[in-house]
């Protein structure tokens, strides 16, 4: 993992760091594993568990547009609106949680089973407020300032980095923004003056907090000796920086397709001229690729397709979020236009990489085991294959998986 990182994007197709690993995964009963390692092993006290992109309380910008138009009314119909715009955030967050359960989605009844098989030793929470989990740099901007401030707040209540391990257990896009929060706890002056510059004011009072937090010291933040930080289905996206966290694995639904290179996978959208029908001598790139996504045929469809390029316009703050990833991707050779036209022939050409592994940590490839059915379908193809992640039947086997990749620090 490189130091220094200073916000720079991962680059398509990468070149990881440490050898990826390819496995078979089968669930695995709760009392066959010992949760209390965690703490006892491993020193976690505490874990934060990370939606991913539109599972959170404004998936789409609308309920900030809706601030943004009531700034500008009148202080009388201010007052009377800002509270039914909050309460329009929180029961967006509950349908989302009644329709998706815990498919693609941390929900409470997640939280408490992990809660009851970690033990009261460990502590397992998620983000209240949620962010946004809009698909937009800004939002992953947001939840990076969120969490520095959450870290910040476990520091001022006597965790100590030096002995006590946090671990950010991160769905889809949240890992993104775990890897801005690397880059920001590891507190590079110039770089981290660049990010705060770019986003102006839109990251609200916690991205004014974060700059103060960040200015107290003149090197890496402690908290970044801390930290642990585990991702699930995280697209290729901003690159993260050895400084801000002490280890870093992810997990990726992979099914291989050539035995001789099992960590390889297909485009997320196939080219014209690609003749790996796979569907036969007529299927077209189009069909193949919507057929393997249905079925998760190569695992996780999400997780290659959502990369650089593939993000929403917000409906607010437009600008701001175009410096931003201009300032984030301009190490790439190409930069993302906005409109669609000239955006598409970049993105796909990034997709032909067939891009699946982070540069940097531990890349635990696996094949999910058919399992039970859900409202979405089979579980290991839900949501694209992008949705098997957060099955609470899953939690014990994830924490085995852990456990046995992580470097226990007793």
């Amino acid at each position: 993992m490189p130091r220094r990182n200073q916000f720079q994007h991962q680059s398509y197709p990468t070149e990881p760091a440490v050898e990826p690993r390819v496995l078979d995964l089968d669930p695995v009963p709760a009392d066959e594993v010992d949760f209390s390692r965690l703490h006892s092993e491993f020193g976690i006290s505490h874990i934060e568990l990370l939606h991913g992109t539109f599972a959170g309380m404004d998936p789409f910008g609308i309920h900030a547009l809706l601030r943004s138009l009531v700034a500008d009314a009148k202080p009388a119909i201010q007052l009377a609106l800002t509270p039914v715009i909050a309460k329009l955030e929180e029961q967006t967050k509950k349908i989302t949680e009644t329709v998706t359960a815990d498919i693609a989605n941390y929900n409470e009844t997640f939280r408490t089973t992990f809660q009851e098989l970690a033990g009261e030793e460990l502590i397992v929470a998620r983000p209240d407020p949620t962010w946004s989990s809009e698909n937009t740099h800004l939002a992953r901007a947001g939840l990076a300032v969120r969490l520095l401030c959450r870290l910040d707040d476990l520091q001022n209540q006597g965790l100590d980095p030096e002995y006590d391990r946090v671990m950010f257990w991160g769905h889809s896009h949240a890992g993104n923004g775990m890897a801005l929060l690397t880059n920001l706890l590891a507190n590079d002056p110039l770089s981290v003056a660049a990010f705060f510059d770019a986003v102006g004011d839109t990251l609200g009072d916690d991205g004014h907090r974060a700059r103060e937090i960040l200015a107290q010291y003149t090197g890496p933040h402690p908290m970044g000796r801390s930290l642990i930080l585990v991702t699930f289905g995280t697209p290729v996206r901003y690159g993260w920086d050895t400084d801000g966290c002490r280890q870093l694995l992810h997990v990726t639904h992979h099914r291989p397709v050539d035995e001789d290179h099992p960590t390889q996978t297909v485009p997320a959208i196939r080219s014209a001229d690609d003749d790996a029908t796979g569907f036969g001598a007529v299927a077209s790139p189009l069909r193949e690729t919507i057929f393997d996504a249905l079925l998760a045929r190569h695992g996780d469809w999400v997780q290659t397709f959502a990369i650089a390029g593939t993000d929403l316009r917000p409906t607010v703050h437009r600008n701001e979020n175009q410096t931003l990833g201009e300032y984030l991707e301009r190490n790439l050779p190409h930069a993302t236009p906005q409109p669609i036209k000239e955006r598409l022939p970049i993105v796909e050409a990034r997709w032909q990489t067939a891009t699946r592994l982070h540069s940097d940590g531990l890349n635990l490839l696996v094949a999910y085991a058919p399992t039970r059915l859900t409202r979405f379908g089979a579980a290991h193809q839900s949501i694209l294959g992008h949705g098997v992640y957060t099955r609470t039947e899953w939690l014990p086997r994830h924490v085995e998986l852990l456990m046995k990749h992580l470097k226990a620090e007793p």
